[in-house]
């Protein structure tokens, strides 16, 4: 009679990964650092420490939940709660300053509060792509400034994004990189600050720097609706109004802006001109 081979196996125990956190919550009754959808954290900040990079931030209610320093890749979505950040003295509502990350943020209200004159609401000094959506930035001595440093190459679009009572409104700054800055605008306001709606500024040996316009209302703004400074400054504007700035499309040193012949810019207090045109394909 033959016998069977008796088999052993081998069991190994490897060790368990440390418990990954993708996701993330605040509420405005949240407290402590676990910032579980059951155990909400207080604020941005803790979240922040608490979310892997690429996860994501999710807010339970409306509320403020404080200015944020984004470090690692991640997304902060308060769509449907209207949370957000209304900044105290000290620095911006949201400070990028990695470099390679991706952050995305949506559905956000970021306010300046009293403040309005020293801070800035969103600020990309270091970064590969930011994507704001369904925003509203107010209150701001700048809304949204975008100035990297370094040679690093930086794309923003910006969707849904309401801009409003800042001294500038949106502003992209090559002076102090040497890559390259490219900002999406589409179907977007930006109305009613004391400076300039859009600003598109760079400096010879500074980054290439560029505006997409499409679908856009830039208005009632206190100086220049568009404002293209530097060679190596454009903006490229299709489908947008540009009224009842005090200057409409202006550049300077070399700027240029861009038309698509589909916009209505007129009734600003010196309306100006593209300096050339595109055409539709």
């Amino acid at each position: 009679m033959k016998t069977m081979p008796f088999i052993i196996g081998l069991l190994l125990c490897l060790p368990t990964p440390a418990l990954a956190i993708p996701e993330t919550w605040v509420a405005s009754n949240g407290g402590g650092v676990a910032c579980t959808r059951a155990a909400p954290c207080a604020d941005f900040q803790t979240a922040h420490f608490a979310t892997d990079p690429g996860g994501i931030i999710k807010c339970v209610d409306a509320g403020n939940f404080g200015a944020v320093g984004i470090t690692k890749s991640i997304t902060i979505d308060c769509t449907g709660t209207n949370g957000g950040i209304v900044s105290v003295p000290g620095g911006p509502g949201v400070d990028i300053v990695a470099a390679g990350v991706d952050v995305t943020l949506r559905g956000l209200s970021v306010d300046g509060g009293s403040n309005v004159g020293g801070f800035i609401g969103i600020r990309l000094a270091n970064g590969n792509r930011l994507n704001i959506e369904d925003c509203r930035i107010s209150g701001y001595a700048f809304g949204i400034a975008i100035q990297p440093t370094g040679s690093v190459a930086v794309r923003v679009a910006l969707t849904r994004v309401q801009v409003e009572r800042s001294i500038t409104g949106i502003v992209a700054n090559g002076t102090t990189s040497t890559g390259s800055i490219v900002v999406q605008v589409h179907d977007s306001v930006v109305a009613n600050n004391g400076g300039n709606g859009i600003n598109a500024l760079t400096i010879p040996g500074g980054a290439f720097t560029a505006f997409v316009v499409d679908r856009s209302s830039i208005i009632l703004n206190f100086s220049d609706g568009i404002h293209v400074d530097g060679a190596g400054a454009v903006v490229h504007l299709g489908n947008s109004t540009v009224i009842g700035n005090a200057g409409g499309l202006i550049v300077a040193n070399g700027g240029q802006i861009l038309s698509y012949q589909i916009n209505q810019a007129s009734g600003n207090g010196v309306d100006g001109g593209p300096t050339g045109v595109l055409t539709v394909k």
